[in-house]
């Protein structure tokens, strides 16, 4: 019964809280869209290889400058109808510098050392349990290029708001688990194998501690 009446609800608040560009598409809302916007601007710069990991429809990609000769943009998902939607969107553009191939993030198709920005965003908490979480940012680390970095986002269990959205999702969506955690467990992960957190942006809320959403970029300088 309650999610009869809850899911549609938070659908259509989904729906309302969507840029006007982007509904529809299933992994869009405004706090997604503030995400993919800062990372944006982390990456603008980078004229390597750059790998988006859970790329869903490719939004990360839209609107990303590709003036640079050097840079090559590749999405991952395990999805076939979203990477279809991807590759399909940026056909029509004639942007031959993306490619989009199904893998997951725990068995990365990249040889060591190969990638300049390991992107994963909007995706972790989705995973079902951390042991997944943990084996997709060692296999980020080991693609990722002594001077490249890795940019990765945490639903924070911190914010009272998540901690309480994510406990009682089946009342609301029984089709999905939801998983917050905090941020020094996964940056752990990350400065255990030498590397050193670059920056923490805290989305949603002024204060890193107790936003919902935490954006991390780490390297190794």
């Amino acid at each position: 019964m309650f999610n009869k009446i809850l899911r549609p609800l938070t659908d259509f608040v989904r729906h309302i809280l969507s840029k006007p560009d982007e509904r529809g598409n299933l992994t869009s809302d405004l706090f997604r869209f503030k995400i993919r916007a800062k990372v944006r601007e982390l990456i603008n710069n980078c004229n390597g290889f750059l790998l988006d990991i859970g790329c869903g429809e490719g939004l990360l990609y839209e609107n990303l400058t590709t003036e640079q000769n050097s840079r090559r943009c590749i999405g991952v998902d395990t999805e076939n109808e979203m990477l279809k939607i991807a590759q399909n969107s940026f056909e029509k553009k004639k942007q031959d510098r993306f490619r989009f191939l199904k893998a997951d993030a725990q068995h990365l198709p990249f040889l060591d050392k190969t990638i300049d920005a390991a992107i994963c965003i909007n995706t972790f908490y989705n995973f079902h349990a951390k042991s997944d979480v943990v084996d997709a940012l060692e296999e980020m680390e080991r693609v990722c290029k002594r001077d490249g970095f890795i940019i990765f986002d945490i639903r924070n269990r911190i914010n009272p708001f998540v901690f309480l959205r994510f406990k009682f999702v089946w009342i609301y969506d029984t089709h999905v688990t939801l998983n917050a955690y905090s941020l020094k467990e996964l940056t752990t992960v990350l400065t255990s194998r030498g590397l050193v957190i670059k920056e923490t942006i805290p989305i949603g809320f002024p204060i890193t501690m107790f936003a919902p959403i935490i954006l991390v970029k780490a390297g190794y300088r």
